[in-house]
């Protein structure tokens, strides 16, 4: 059962709160080349055009708007390894609190310059000690922001579910599928929520490097994994263990998890850019890499939304992985 907290009454709440520091996001159909290309009806929501880049501003705006002065007069802190970073330094800018970034030590150049850009006090780190370090910032006073689980931040990931059911709307358009990047699980968990109250129907596909396949292999278990091998060229999708709240969203609301290679991955960032015109990192065109090599035959005739769930990436990083 979706917790109260994730009901439709409850999601269009917080939207409302949160609709002054966001931006709405495109939802648009394909051209007929790539619904021909793909033998399905495809449509895009490009998140990727959010404030800070990612989706990650929802939850992150959520999470501060949520919290009591009292909670935030010692700051907030967030460990990342590059959008969550750039969303939570963002929230911390609009919002004036002092703050305390975690970033992996492998975070791209590009990345760390775009939370510099919004004034943030980065510290490095590496998923060994990622969650330690913050639990001692938390031991000091900062808040929190999850990237990935508890109420505050999948709430903000539903926003974006509601944000997509109301445009399907004013489309009068049923989807039957949806293709999401999986890292932590929280987008998924979040905008699978919400969907699965308007369209009981439909198809909730997760989406996961062969590398980083955390998620997969936690539902195979029925359990999350507190330790995730991680070998992919999608950081933002290599979150290095999973967590109970989200977890026990996604069982519920996930119909399918499709794990993909990091080839396929690249090959999508070369069609994206050749389709669409927009240099897009792994993550974000991760749905290409599923639909294209593994679902096509399955959706022929239906309509399928791929999630360009964000995308922080540089010409240069870009076109070394292209040429890796």
């Amino acid at each position: 059962m979706i917790p109260t907290e994730l009901s439709i009454s409850s999601i269009e709440t917080i939207y409302r709160k949160i609709k002054p520091y966001i931006n709405k996001t495109p939802l648009k159909k394909a051209p007929k080349e790539i619904d021909q290309e793909f033998d399905t009806s495809i449509y895009f929501k490009f998140e990727c055009f959010q404030k800070s880049g990612s989706f990650k501003a929802r939850g992150a705006i959520n999470n501060i708007i949520s919290s009591t002065k009292k909670d935030l007069q010692g700051g907030i802190t967030a460990v990342s390894a590059g959008n969550h970073a750039i969303a939570t330094s963002y929230a911390a800018k609009i919002f004036n609190l002092k703050n305390k970034i975690f970033l992996y030590e492998s975070a791209n150049p590009y990345r760390i310059s775009a939370c510099k850009n919004y004034n943030a006090n980065i510290s490095f780190t590496n998923a060994n000690i990622a969650f330690e370090e913050v639990k001692n910032a938390e031991n000091k006073g900062y808040k929190f922001v999850h990237p990935f689980d508890g109420p505050e931040t999948l709430q903000g990931s539903a926003t974006l579910g509601l944000e997509i059911i109301h445009q399907l709307k004013d489309l009068n358009v049923k989807i039957d599928n949806i293709l999401i990047s999986v890292g932590g699980g929280g987008l998924i968990s979040g905008v699978g929520s919400i969907l699965k109250q308007h369209i009981p129907s439909v198809k909730i596909i997760g989406i996961e490097p062969i590398g980083a396949k955390g998620l997969t292999d936690s539902l195979n278990d029925n359990s999350p994994l507190t330790k995730v091998k991680i070998n992919s060229i999608a950081d933002s999708l290599s979150a290095p263990l999973h967590m109970p709240y989200s977890f026990s969203i996604a069982k519920q609301v996930i119909d399918r998890m499709i794990n993909v290679s990091d080839k396929e991955m690249i090959n999508s960032m070369i069609y994206a850019f050749n389709n669409l015109k927009l240099f897009l990192e792994p993550a974000c065109v991760a749905g290409f890499a599923a639909l294209k090599n593994y679902v096509k035959k399955e959706f022929k005739g239906q309509n399928t939304l791929i999630l360009l769930c964000g995308s922080n990436i540089d010409y240069h990083s870009w076109n070394k992985l292209i040429y890796s």
